[in-house]
């Protein structure tokens, strides 16, 4: 399974690291950007979405991969997967997939 982040630019958004409680009324799509693909190992996908972003938010963290030029994994960033796109929030990812389509 295939992986996106993307991030908005802190300094171009009032939303910017806050929770999707309180970005929820002010979100755009158009204000992130793609600053990551990547590959997700089907053993990993196997065990679920939930699974998935842990593990991603774990290695963007602690371990990112050489060309991530992004920031750390962090709340306002989003993680699509499987055609579903997830907001980092203050606690665990939120779907936010309607949002966006």
């Amino acid at each position: 399974m295939n992986y996106k982040i993307y991030q908005v630019d802190p300094h171009d958004c009032d939303y910017a690291f806050e929770w999707w409680s309180w970005a929820r009324d002010r979100f755009n799509f158009k204000d992130y950007k793609l600053v990551y693909e990547g590959e997700v190992s089907d053993s990993a996908y196997a065990k679920g979405n939930d699974y998935v972003l842990e593990r991603l938010f774990t290695k963007f963290n602690i371990d990112h991969p050489k060309d991530f030029r992004g920031h750390s994994l962090s709340v306002s960033d989003i993680v699509e997967l499987d055609g579903k796109y997830y907001y980092c929030d203050n606690v665990g990812w939120t779907d936010i997939t309607k949002f966006i389509k």
